[in-house]
């Protein structure tokens, strides 16, 4: 019942401009939902796009990588204290919602991959919290919302539709989170990787296409029948289908053909070299759908990188690729999930640590440089472990390393 008078809120709207049409539709929302032809001749949709094993692994390793990194509320009151929020069940705080149920159908990392799913694929994803208590988190399906403006009071308002529901609905900015990438002149609408790589992943759906007409006649080359005499149609058919039956298909892989002497000649016709090349421009075709990613190619089992240079191309790949999804989820979170007076002491932060819990050595040195650096105390790496902390007082201090000290240090002199 609240929700349904939530939802029953319409502002008198007017389009954003250059990003809205005049019956209210977006531009990107109908190249992205009908395709546009390439020119390849294939129609291209972020559906159609996952068809591409690159374009796949990419959208899923880039969400599963959003995804499972911890999504934490810190409180820091006072210069020098920081605590993190810790889950409460009971009041259902923001830290609950984001680390244990942000509704009661679903569990964060499925939620956060489905909006980064939205955002990579369509250039927007958008998280709704209704004014109603338990607080709960929804994702607004990116490929019906968009943004209106209410022409009496200038307000800004989403428009959506949910599944099984006729009717537009519209909600007020205030209660959306909107996540963007590549925004288009207006900075309301985003736009996502596949309209940008739309020629490429066109070209390999087209090269896929050519891969299964090859696999479909059994990988044998073509060929020049002659036959004597004058023929009709219907002859050329029979003899066709004939050699098809006896040379085509993985069964007869292999095997001899045997004609009949209607058959004078027969002259395979051998791929050409073009062909070979159109071909190898399909591992061309990947590394460029990579680019549009952001995704280094060690990622997709490609490449010859050493394992060495491979920790040091996660850290870019950390901070080039993920930090852009990261951070604008951090901030844009902080500003619609928390009160103005919770925003001069609380923020969120992704644990990015957990994107190296795979790499026992980049993780050991890691924690060690932090206890040896007093940005750690050991009670805190142990925990960072899943270990339990130790009742040695000693490990709840910070330490850093003696061959670092001021220059005016003197340890025969008692510092006052």
């Amino acid at each position: 019942m609240i929700l349904r008078k939530v939802l029953s809120r319409k502002p008198i709207i007017a389009p954003v401009k250059n990003a809205i049409t005049t019956e209210g539709i977006s531009t990107t929302e109908l190249i992205n939902t009908l395709g546009m032809a390439t020119g390849s001749g294939q129609m291209v949709t972020p559906e159609s796009s996952k068809n591409v094993a690159t374009a796949y692994r990419c959208g899923n390793i880039l969400s599963d990588d959003i995804a499972k990194m911890p999504l934490q509320v810190y409180v820091s009151r006072r210069t020098g204290e920081i605590e993190r929020q810790r889950p409460d069940p009971f009041l259902r705080n923001l830290a609950w919602i984001l680390e244990r149920q942000p509704n009661r159908w679903w569990i964060p990392f499925l939620f956060k991959k489905q909006v980064a799913q939205w955002l990579i694929h369509w250039g927007n994803g958008y998280i709704w919290q209704p004014p109603i208590y338990p607080r709960e988190h929804f994702i607004l399906p990116s490929n019906v919302t968009y943004p209106v403006f209410d022409l009496n009071t200038g307000e800004l308002w989403y428009r959506t539709q949910f599944r099984g529901d006729h009717h537009q609905s519209y909600i007020p900015a205030v209660e959306v989170a909107q996540l963007m990438i590549n925004p288009d002149e207006t900075g309301f609408n985003g736009r996502g990787v596949v309209q940008y790589a739309r020629e490429t992943i066109g070209r390999q759906l087209s090269a896929y296409a050519s891969q299964n007409s090859l696999f479909k006649n059994g990988l044998s080359a073509a060929g020049i029948l002659w036959l004597a005499g004058d023929s009709s149609p219907d002859v050329r058919k029979k003899v066709r289908e004939m050699y098809e039956e006896v040379m085509s298909g993985e069964s007869n892989s292999g095997r001899i053909a045997i004609l009949d002497k209607k058959i004078t000649q027969f002259q395979p016709v051998t791929m050409q070299p073009k062909d070979i090349q159109f071909l190898s421009l399909i591992q061309d075709n990947d590394i460029a759908v990579m680019n549009y990613f952001g995704m280094p190619s060690y990622k997709l089992n490609t490449g010859k990188q050493a394992y060495n240079s491979n920790e040091q191309n996660n850290l870019d790949y950390l901070s080039t690729t993920l930090d852009p999804y990261l951070v604008q989820y951090e901030q844009v979170g902080g500003s619609k999930w928390l009160s103005l007076d919770e925003q001069g002491y609380t923020y969120l932060r992704f644990e990015r640590s957990a994107l190296f819990r795979t790499d026992a050595k980049s993780r050991g040195d890691y924690l060690n440089a932090s206890i040896q650096n007093m940005r750690m105390t050991p009670n805190e790496a142990r925990q960072v472990e899943d270990r339990p902390a130790s009742l040695d007082p000693a490990a709840d201090k910070l330490y850093r390393n003696s061959a670092s000290v001021p220059i005016d240090f003197n340890p025969g002199v008692k510092n006052v």
